[in-house]
């Protein structure tokens, strides 16, 4: 059967890291991967090139440490990174399940839910292109900062690894504060088709698990960029610190679960209410024949208090075992940064010491 037609007025486009990736030919991973590389690859050019700073320094004792700048210029690599893969695995979720969210809503809502998995609304286009544009002066604001804090002049700042900086931070902030703002718009608009158009039938709230899983997906999208930033943090030193910002994260990881389900939530005790309230309707007229000795309406009653049990034992959350079990999983997600950084202090300290 064919689609329905979009409505023109939810006409949609692909934003420019999307189109990157429709447009590169090594696929999903080839394409996460050389964006990393290009981006830690540059600033480790720069850096080997103009030797400030140097990739590596080499004490008196011949033990070698690694400048903090080195390990900011990979975390901000990994953000940028993750998300440009985020924002194109998102897509692809949209893709997914779109049949299964059509499933889940009334015949109203299908024009509402194509659109929505078809991309970003025309009408943002220019929110998008403003936010990122503000995002993006606020990385050269940031490079401003340096300029007169630290290098003095534009000249001395550019033959340092600032060069790197003043490339990819403005690109960097931008879509950071594009990412947000896009965040928010699916949320809402998510909420809305949900609100309006959602179809539940308690006997088929296996269709609605697709809310599930989408709600998954936002939460997994935020646990990783938390884990990511926690790379700037990631030290045993600092362990007071990673704690709290663990625990932050996996909050903000469960809220964002949270609001993704908790419509549905509301609409199936809604209609599990109503459900019940009918069944206590129809079983105020049974009570009195049956009590008189009608086995008609006692067995109507019986059949009615078995219905009645099945309606309340029917779940309140559209979330399937698995999904459940995966998030169980995922808020773990924040604490890996930390545990690697442990073990690769210990190992570092056991090869040092058997080389000293």
């Amino acid at each position: 059967m064919p689609h329905a037609e979009l409505d023109p007025k939810s006409d949609r486009y692909t934003p420019m890291e999307n189109l990157l990736y429709r447009r590169s030919p090594f696929g999903f991973w080839g394409t996460t991967i050389a964006i990393f590389v290009i981006s830690f690859g540059s600033f480790l050019l720069i850096c080997h090139i103009t030797q400030r700073p140097p990739i590596y320094e080499v004490a008196a004792d011949g033990s070698i440490s690694f400048p903090s700048v080195v390990w900011i210029g990979f975390v901000l690599s990994m953000i940028l990174t993750s998300a440009l893969s985020l924002s194109e695995n998102g897509v692809r979720l949209w893709r997914a399940v779109e049949e299964d969210l059509v499933r889940a809503l009334k015949p109203s809502g299908e024009n509402a839910a194509r659109a929505f998995a078809a991309g970003v609304p025309v009408s943002w286009r220019g929110r998008y292109l403003g936010f990122f544009a503000a995002g993006a002066l606020a990385g050269l604001g940031f490079n401003a900062f340096m300029i007169v804090v630290n290098a003095g002049t534009l000249e001395r700042y550019l033959s340092s690894i600032g060069l790197w900086f003043l490339v990819f931070a403005p690109f960097l902030y931008g879509l950071g504060v594009r990412a947000g703002v896009d965040v928010a718009r699916e949320s809402s608009e998510l909420k809305t088709l949900v609100r309006d158009h959602l179809q539940v039938d308690l006997y088929h709230l296996d269709r609605l698990h697709v809310l599930g899983r989408i709600g998954l997906r936002a939460a997994l999208s935020w646990l990783l960029m938390a884990a990511v930033l926690l790379l700037f943090v990631a030290a045993p030193s600092q362990m007071t610190v990673g704690l709290i910002s663990i625990g932050i994260s996996i909050a903000g990881g469960m809220w964002v679960f949270w609001s993704a389900v908790k419509p549905a939530h509301e609409q199936i005790r809604e209609a599990k209410s109503a459900e019940l309230e009918r069944i206590h309707e129809r079983m105020a007229l049974l009570r009195d024949a049956a009590l008189a000795g009608d086995v008609e309406a006692a067995s109507a009653l019986a059949g009615l208090t078995d219905y009645e049990q099945w309606i309340e034992q029917r779940p309140e959350w559209p979330l399937s075992p698995s999904v459940t079990q995966r998030f169980a999983l995922y808020i773990l997600i924040p604490v890996l940064p930390i545990i690697a950084s442990y073990l690769f202090e210990k190992v570092a300290d056991l090869v040092l010491g058997a080389t000293s």
